[in-house]
């Protein structure tokens, strides 16, 4: 019997550093689902018991390849009733826990099996997802720490400690771990996408745009990483190109309300007023909780349009 295996992003962390004139997008670390193997007769046969929880935790881990997190966790509960100290089973719930957005039950998880078996690394990497999503990013830090320390070719332990980093305004430390992250695995398109982003806070545009451009030929489809090339386009003054990002960012995904914003302001310090006011309905409709930050932004625009004039 497996675990499954895959990658999704569960949440969108944006961040917006103080400094910027722009929204950005920065994905968060996602959480890690690496390949298990668990046989069922590795269970001591002659307990029924033992038995017992094996089937449980594999019928469980059915119904989550099927995207049944419910009846996965139902699965798993039987499973640790029968055996309350498998570190698996409690780290494939917080799994399930988390594709139903049970944060706190998905932490609970994932900080049993640490205490069941310190080894497993991918229950720190995901702990430390969990607590990136709370803003605990010093948690996050040390979690993804241990789980490097545990398995030090782990590239999207890197990844993620780089993103906390990043938010930490560590610049350095994330573009030192998405460095490493790249040499372990040159594959992962997000994580030139990471570095594109702090490669950009740190006024390096070519960097930022060369790095974008290759999570996109890896993802031509990497919808924050079209948003992101278009905040490195504006601020290199390419502002045809700006939009056409934001455009395509929109394209891939219609709800992304942060995209709407980033094309208004531009339109708006272009002279598009009509065309601006739109893009900032329809990011407001999205996302009504952006607008005390996008009427700064919106004001400093006006008053940069009106000291060139």
């Amino acid at each position: 019997m497996q675990r499954f295996s895959w990658l999704a992003v569960c949440w969108l962390i944006f961040t917006v550093p103080l400094a910027e004139a722009q929204t950005i997008v920065v994905e968060p670390p996602a959480v890690s689902r690496p390949r298990i193997t668990v046989p069922v007769s590795a269970a001591p046969s002659h307990t029924s018991r033992a038995s017992s929880a094996a089937s449980y935790l594999e019928r469980g881990n059915e119904w989550l390849a099927k995207g049944e997190p419910d009846r996965a966790i139902a699965d798993y509960g039987l499973a640790l009733t029968f055996d309350p100290r498998s570190a698996l089973t409690y780290y494939n719930r917080g799994i399930a826990r988390d594709a139903k957005g049970n944060r706190d039950g998905a932490l609970a998880d994932f900080s049993r099996a640490i205490e069941i078996n310190r080894r497993l690394a991918e229950s720190y990497n995901n702990r430390g997802v969990i607590r990136f999503a709370r803003g605990e990013m010093d948690k996050a830090i040390a979690d993804f720490d241990q789980a490097i320390e545990i398995k030090p070719r782990n590239a999207k332990a890197y990844n993620n400690r780089g993103a906390a980093r990043y938010v930490r305004g560590d610049l350095d430390g994330a573009i030192a771990d998405y460095n490493r992250a790249i040499e372990l695995d040159p594959r992962l398109a997000e994580v030139y996408n990471h570095r594109g982003s702090a490669r950009r806070a740190k006024g390096d545009l070519h960097g930022a745009i060369s790095d974008i451009n290759k999570a996109l030929k890896l993802n031509p489809r990497f919808i924050e990483a079209y948003n992101n090339r278009g905040l490195a386009w504006q601020d290199n003054g390419a502002l045809d190109r700006a939009i056409a990002d934001f455009d395509q960012a929109i394209a891939l995904n219609p709800r992304l309300a942060e995209a709407y914003a980033n094309r208004g302001l531009i339109r708006l310090r272009q002279g598009s007023d009509a065309e601006a006011e739109k893009d900032f309905e329809k990011c407001l409709a999205l996302n009504p909780g952006l607008k005390p930050l996008l009427d700064q932004f919106i004001k400093r625009a006006k008053e940069e349009r009106t000291a060139k004039s």
